[in-house]
Parts: C-alpha cells; structure tokens; sequence
C-alpha cells in the first residue's frame, strides 16, 4: 500500500497543483495591460465556427492562457535565471552583455519580405518628398538599435541582423543626399551612454547626436550641448528589454535636456484632443513607461509650437518612439513641428503632404522598427 501511494504522490502532487492553478486562473480578473511588459494583453477569444476550425481558436486560447497566466512575472524571471544557468547568451530575444547590459536582439523575428517591401516605399515617398519640396529640406534617418553599435557589449560571438546592409540598401533607393547614415557616429560614441541598457531607445544624449548630424545636414545651426542644462528626471527606470527578463539589475536614468535660453512650446494632441506647454509628461514618471516622459508617449499626431523656431518653417516628423526624445530639439528650429505615427494615423502621406504647407520633412524610426512596420504602406498613399 506504501509503495502504491508512493507511486502515484508525485501524479497527485501535479494534479493538484494543475486544478490550483486551473482554479486561481478562473477566479482571478483578466488582466487587460502589463504595466511591467508595456503591452495589452490578450482577452478571451470569440468561439466561431470558422476560428475553431481553422485551428485560429486553439491559437488565441494558447496565447491568452500565456499572457493570463498567475505569477507571469515570477515565472518569467525564472525562467530567465534557468535558462542562464544553462549558459544561454540570448532569452527571449534579449542578449545578456557586459556590465548588466540588456540589449534587444531582433535576428530571426523580422520578416525579409515585409523589409524589402518598407524600404522600397520609403524610396518612393522620399522622391515624392523631394520633388515637392527639394531634396535639401527632406531626409530620412533609420537608427541602428544598440545590437548593431554597442558591439563591445554584446556576449562573445553574438551578432543580430545586418543593420549595415539595411542601411546601405535604404540610402540606395532615396534620392542623393536623402538619407542620412548615423551608424559611423553612433559608433563613434559607443563609450558614451546613448542607449538605455534595460530598454530600446536610444537616450536623450544619443538624440542629441542625431540632431546634430541632421540639422548640419540641411544647412541648420544645431545648439550646442552647452546651451543647455541636463538633469536626471528619475534614476529607477526599467525599460522593455528589462522587462522580457525580469531580473534585478541596476535601474537607468533619464536625462532631461533644458535650453539655458528660455523657450516656450505649445503642443496639441490628436487634432484638438488635448493641449500642453510643456515637452515633458511628469505623470508618465509615477508609472512603468517612464520614456513616456518624452511628448506623453505614444499618439497618432503631435503639434509643437516653439517661441524659437524660424518663422514660416514647418516640419513634418514621420516616426516611431526613437523620435520622442529627438523632437525637443528638432522643434527649436521650426515654428511648427508635427509628428505622426503611422499605426494610428490613417491618412495616406503623400495625401498628407499635399495637403499641408509643410516646409520640411524627416522619416525616422530605428532599424529595427522600420523593418518590422506594418503601417507602412500609408507611405505612399
């Protein structure tokens, strides 16, 4: 009788523990948004005939039982921790560098087609661009991720994708003198903190060296890092790469760039939504997604209105994130500066364009995103 009982404790142990976790996750709320994970969460799925048997079903179930699932973030870091003890130099597309370094690793998750196809509608809108309003007032910059510059920080004989080649391919196809490369310049300062190392922005002091390559290259003055005044905004900042691990590591700061020349700014969100006079969401800070700091995060349309910029000129910034810490500098040049984002943004840009009396215009995103776009056909509508 021992030794039955024996036999069959570790199935019951298992069963128990399945029916306890099958109950918890019943009974417990539906989550709707990981503050940790910055991301919405995925819901039940509606049961139909056809979503059953297509097998599209069994797939929303799988995911909303992972996304659902109790303790997600313990688990996560636990798994994180077995899989290092294995002597995995990459989890869940997050490479482990020196120092504490979390560096998003994209190789494998970007489809080629969909690459090739975003590039040759960036050619086509940068042409369209530079016949209305001359190939001096546009430009295009794709920022390479920390994977592709911090080469020194990533584990031995790691690589991601080719950022060189992508890059190299994009200036290709946009008219001479379009496109801007800052992939020499970021590694010019790679000693420098430029990248976040728990998420995959570039920081406020990379921004600044893209600016500055910009602004020289369409005949602008760009401000001097002495014109302003910098300040830590907060030191406990966990970024998204941080969040894809879960593990303790040292919290990054963001940095706040003021100009020592006093300038006032008014933004309007969404056409009229709301309004601000400030570049800066302080609220953003008492929250997880601290980088929504930079212009309140993501929206479809931002207007900033600058005390200091040339009377008359007015740029268009097509963008991803990357353009959140970028467009407190931009927008000192111009009187008028609009920042769309393609994913919420349904009018066509070429549309767009024609519409306003824009002087100039700027596409940036970061490789990475630009690659992986789906919006991006409204480029050339």
């Amino acid at each position: 009788m021992k030794q039955k009982l024996a036999a069959w404790l570790p199935a019951g142990v298992f069963l128990c523990l399945l029916v306890s976790l099958s109950v918890w996750n019943l009974l417990r709320p539906v989550r709707g948004f990981s503050e940790n994970e910055n991301r919405v969460l995925a819901q039940f799925p509606e049961a139909t005939a056809d979503s059953v048997f297509s097998g599209e079903f069994s797939e929303e179930y799988e995911t909303y039982l992972a996304d659902q699932f109790p303790m997600r973030d313990g688990w996560i870091s636990l798994k994180t921790r077995t899989e290092l003890l294995l002597g995995k130099k990459d989890i869940n597309n997050v490479f482990f560098g020196s120092d504490g370094w979390l560096i998003e690793k994209y190789e494998g998750t970007l489809d080629a087609e969909r690459t090739e196809a975003n590039l040759g509608r960036l050619g086509d809108f940068m042409q369209f661009a530079a016949d209305r309003l001359g190939a001096d007032h546009v430009r295009a910059m794709l920022v390479p991720t920390a994977s592709g510059v911090l080469l020194d920080r990533m584990p031995p004989f790691a690589s991601d994708f080719d950022q060189a080649a992508l890059l190299e391919e994009a200036a290709g196809l946009c008219p001479e003198g379009t496109f801007l490369d800052l992939l020499p310049l970021l590694q010019a300062h790679q000693e420098e903190t430029i990248y976040y190392r728990t998420d995959h922005h570039w920081t406020t002091l990379g921004a600044y060296y893209g600016y500055a390559a910009w602004a020289e290259s369409i005949g602008l003055t760009p401000w001097a890092r002495e014109d302003f005044t910098e300040e830590a905004v907060t030191d406990s900042f966990y970024g998204t790469t941080h969040s894809k691990v879960n593990l303790p590591v040292e919290p990054d700061s963001i940095l706040r760039w003021t100009p020592r020349t006093p300038v006032s700014y008014h933004l309007e969100y969404n056409l009229g939504e709301r309004e601000s006079d400030s570049l800066y969401d302080e609220t953003k800070l008492e929250g997880k997604d601290k980088y929504a700091y930079f212009l309140g995060g993501n929206n479809p349309i931002v207007t900033i209105t600058s005390s200091s910029g040339e009377p008359g000129r007015r740029l268009l910034i097509i963008k991803d994130s990357y353009s959140h810490c970028f467009a407190p500098f931009a927008a000192n040049h111009f009187e008028e500066t609009t920042l769309v984002d393609l994913r919420y943004f349904n009018l066509g840009m070429k549309t767009y364009l024609e519409q306003e009396d824009f002087t100039d215009v700027l596409v940036l995103y970061s490789t990475a995103n630009f690659a992986d776009d789906r919006n991006l056909n409204t480029l050339v509508k």
